[in-house]
């Protein structure tokens, strides 16, 4: 009975970490940036990788952007996909956008690269507004 209560444990604890993103993904082949500038009361959002290797990488992407507005209910949800190759040790941008963001929004930007098999390879997460939240 002991031995069901620790795999059951186990499992909840692993289930959780991936559903909350606390899964380590090593990024020591591609890295994932996100880029922000701020431009007035726009944000010009930037994904780029870099090749951290002196072999040529190839991985597909997903630039996602989830904004988020707690006082009209609303939520959006903007992303952009693609393929890229990179050079040994290149730094290439891949897709850009822009959104514009009230004081009562939150957007969560997540830029995540996948290998052939469709394991994720690299990803960067910013999320803006979030400050302003934990000051309520």
């Amino acid at each position: 009975m002991q031995f069901l209560f620790r795999y059951m444990l186990l499992f909840f604890l692993f289930f959780s970490a991936v559903l909350t993103g606390q899964v380590s993904v090593p990024q020591n082949q591609i890295k994932a940036k996100i880029d922000i500038e701020k431009i007035e009361d726009n944000f010009k959002i930037t994904g780029t990788a870099e090749n951290l290797t002196d072999v040529i990488k190839s991985a597909s992407y997903r630039l996602s952007v989830i904004k988020n507005n707690d006082k009209s209910n609303n939520q959006s949800n903007n992303a952009q996909v693609g393929i890229f190759t990179l050079e040994p040790n290149e730094v290439k941008k891949l897709s850009t956008t822009q959104i514009n963001v009230s004081t009562d929004d939150e957007v969560i930007v997540l830029l995540l690269f996948y290998d052939e098999n469709k394991e994720i390879v690299a990803k960067d997460r910013v999320v803006l507004g979030e400050e302003k939240k934990k000051m309520m």
